[in-house]
């Protein structure tokens, strides 16, 4: 497997957690995790496989951050024929028209720059009404709620990083 970054954007510390989690699930050795306050293009440039992560706030608001990331970084780097996967957190139950809305954000933002995206995951088992981040019947990454407890979330956060195993190579 070659390298992987993970560039994650957290106000509250529980996007940061996860993003140690998913780098414990995969090789840590070969992962490298950037706050993306202070991420720059060449960092993100310089890595072929690449996992995104943030929040999603109230009714489909990216965490401020990582929308200062996405802006000034993330659509600006050359990821042409980078792997990119996709995990984000949201509340299904107080915002359920809206869930993990920031995934679909960052996926509309590089689609059409030349990524692979990989990592989708099927939305069975989860309770919301729409979402931006499903495409056909699955989500375009990892949808983390903060309704479901602590165990069904790490769960899927397994079996996910499962599947980017065979994808990130």
């Amino acid at each position: 497997m070659k390298p992987i970054s993970i560039f994650y954007g957290s106000t509250s510390g529980n996007t940061r957690k996860i993003a140690e989690n998913i780098k414990a699930n995969l090789e840590p050795g070969l992962v490298k995790i950037f706050d993306v306050k202070y991420a720059k293009i060449e960092d993100i440039e310089m890595y072929e496989n690449i996992i995104l992560g943030t929040s999603t706030w109230g009714e489909g608001i990216l965490q401020a951050d990582f929308e200062k990331f996405l802006i000034n970084i993330l659509v600006k780097a050359n990821l042409k024929g980078k792997k990119i996967a996709i995990f984000g957190t949201g509340d299904s139950s107080l915002y359920p028209k809206s869930f993990a809305d920031s995934m679909g954000i960052i996926f509309e933002a590089l689609e059409g720059k030349g990524v692979i995206f990989v990592g989708e995951f099927p939305t069975d088992g989860y309770q919301f009404i729409s979402s931006l981040s499903m495409f056909g019947d699955k989500f375009v990454g990892l949808p983390l709620d903060d309704n479901s407890d602590e165990e069904q979330n790490k769960l899927r956060m397994s079996i996910w990083t499962e599947l980017l195993k065979s994808s990130l190579n």
